[in-house]
């Protein structure tokens, strides 16, 4: 079924829908879930939110990319899951990618308090980028896979993806400072 049939689905309130989106999606949410959370309950219980926050979502919202919409839900749960078990006193892996990343981006108190506006500077970012520096930056900090997951899905070494991804970060606090992004 398309993703236009399904949010037609949505929009007419129809329960199949719900189920319709998580076959089609629902692997791709738990794999989202699982990699930040480590821990299947956890996830399973982000992709059950996913689609309740999909259904109360959908209507009014008509989302041209449905994949990257219930995919952003997923991810968004998934860190919140992590901020709770982190107080909690709990650990992620998801942890050190925010370390490494947390020197190229602005802190709280900076210039940029406007997501949206630093959304749409890290996508024009990241389509200067070369399709493989992309592709790392968005399996690692995105996806939050490890470093051997990453070399070991796209066929490289270990080194290849640190230096690749040493050198978009240190590309990324340049473009932000030559944009005024990063004070």
């Amino acid at each position: 079924m398309s993703d236009i049939q399904i949010i037609e689905l949505l929009f007419r309130r129809a329960e199949e829908a719900v189920t319709r989106l998580a076959k089609k999606y629902g692997a791709m949410c738990q794999t989202i879930a699982r990699r930040i959370l480590r821990d299947e309950r956890d996830s399973e219980e982000c992709v059950n939110d996913t689609w309740l926050q999909t259904w109360n979502a959908i209507p009014p919202q008509r989302p041209a990319c449905l994949g990257g919409f219930v995919g952003r839900i997923t991810r968004n749960l998934a860190l919140n899951r992590l901020d709770y078990n982190r107080a909690q006193k709990r650990d992620s892996i998801l942890e050190k990618t925010f370390e490494e990343l947390s020197g190229s981006l602005p802190d709280p108190g900076d210039a940029v308090t406007d997501e949206v506006t630093f959304h749409d500077f890290l996508n024009r970012f990241l389509r200067r980028q070369s399709e493989e520096n992309r592709r790392y930056f968005l399996r690692r900090y995105w996806y939050g896979m490890s470093i051997l997951e990453i070399a070991q899905e796209c066929g490289v070494g270990e080194e290849k993806v640190k230096s690749s991804l040493f050198r978009t970060r240190n590309k990324l606090r340049q473009a932000m400072e030559e944009e005024g992004v990063y004070v």
